[in-house]
């Protein structure tokens, strides 16, 4: 019966062995998917949304949790930070194809206020393939969860201040991870198109391709549901969150500021293998890897011996913004499959890419077990949810439980 025992069978549910993988699986992939999927979110282990598609079609699309916890708003719009650099990438690509921009060109050529000593060194293609000599700044405090990712800079200002460092080493001879690489790319972009960011980002991308819940995040887009965005939360264990800290998102610019959906991450996808949004060779560049195995916002790899898949293509982009949001696309150009996860539950055990990808080649799943902490803490959380979805009963229990202790106070008191 509806409602009977709900906390008892919860904790049964709780404590129920792990289905074991690989037996009998069936032939449909789609529920395979949504099953595992379900299996994530009970342990509290993923609140976003998730599209995967196999041989060009979607077989899998769904939001998974809330937008908004308190609200109990549906996800829709999600920072998906680092993924923002295949779209500049992109971008430059275009402006270069036009000749505006030069990729030996040097940094102090498009930024007369840059450091000459260092842009006179750099040069654009550098800056795009994590080549230039900018030290890794991945764990630096203005890309991390501190207070010093809260304060607020307008684009340039944050540039001045972050990204004129001295080289760590010579450019051109070593891959180092650099947000501000991508970060000096949104001016130069904007110096030669005499257009903001913003706008030729919508003009050679989002327009054509209809992403219509994409763009540049605003500080107040990924807080309040009503706008239609994410709030982005940590979690601690079991289905336990709490608010994610403050970021200024505006800063993040170029290399890592843009919102967007499961569905419009699917259509800059189906763009990318298309001839008909860009050519076949301007394809080629970007998904052919150089040092790092990284091309042009993409890392792109063979899938190792010993995981499903093994020998097939695979390219690939996280985007990582600490305590609050995580985005992943995975691209299986063989096979025109694609997995996208979006995230606004950070510390999520990670694994569920890896099992839908086990799915997509018919491998074994390998399910992640209950430990001790999180089982713990979904036995703490049954009484508290009973009581939210019982409130009634609930005031009637404590007024009781109030009445007694008062009525034993006044009756066993010592003579």
């Amino acid at each position: 019966m509806p409602g009977k025992f709900p906390a008892l069978l919860a904790l049964i549910f709780l404590l129920a062995p792990v289905p074991l993988a690989g037996q009998t699986p069936p032939s449909d992939k789609a529920p395979r998917i949504e099953g595992i999927v379900s299996h994530y979110e009970k342990l509290g282990q993923f609140n976003g949304a998730i599209l995967v598609a196999d041989h060009g079609n979607i077989i899998c699309a769904e939001g998974v949790g809330d937008a908004n916890m308190e609200s109990h708003t549906p996800n829709t719009r999600f920072g998906i930070a680092s993924l923002t650099k295949q779209f500049t990438a992109l971008l430059v690509l275009q402006q270069a194809a036009e000749g505006k921009i030069l990729l030996p060109g040097k940094v102090s050529d498009y930024l007369p206020w840059y450091r000459k000593d260092t842009g006179s060194r750099m040069t654009i293609e550098q800056l795009l393939h994590h080549t230039s000599g900018l030290p890794p700044d991945f764990d630096s405090p203005e890309f991390s969860a501190t207070p010093a990712a809260a304060r607020r800079y307008e684009h340039q200002e944050f540039a001045e201040n972050f990204c004129q460092p001295a080289l760590a080493y010579a450019p051109g001879t070593m891959w180092e991870y650099s947000n501000c690489g991508y970060n000096l790319l949104g001016p130069i972009l904007e110096r030669v198109s005499g257009m903001p960011f913003d706008a030729l980002l919508g003009q050679r991308i989002l327009d054509p391709l209809g992403m219509k819940d994409s763009g540049l995040v605003r500080n107040d887009l990924l807080q309040l549901p009503q706008l239609g965005g994410a709030t982005g939360y940590l979690r601690h264990a079991g289905s336990r969150y709490t608010i994610g800290p403050y970021w200024d998102r505006i800063h993040g610019f170029s290399s890592g500021s843009l919102y967007s959906t499961a569905e419009d991450l699917y259509k800059w996808n189906q763009a990318l293998s298309s001839g008909n949004f860009i050519s076949k060779d301007l394809r080629e560049q970007i998904f052919s890897p150089v040092l790092h195995d990284w091309g042009y916002g993409w890392f792109i790899t063979k899938i190792p011996a010993g995981q499903p898949g093994a020998g097939s293509t695979v390219a690939e982009m996280r985007g990582d913004m600490p305590d609050n949001f995580f985005a992943w696309t995975l691209r299986y150009p063989e096979r025109d499959a694609v997995i996208i996860t979006l995230r606004n539950v950070y510390g999520s055990t990670e694994g569920l890419e890896q099992n839908i990808q086990a799915i997509l080649f018919d491998a074994v799943l390998h399910l992640p077990s209950r430990n001790p902490k999180d089982i713990a803490a979904q036995i703490c959380l049954l009484p508290i949810r009973w009581m939210a979805s019982h409130v009634a009963l609930a005031v009637i229990f404590f007024l009781f439980i109030a009445i007694t202790i008062w009525f034993l106070s006044r009756h066993l008191q010592p003579a």
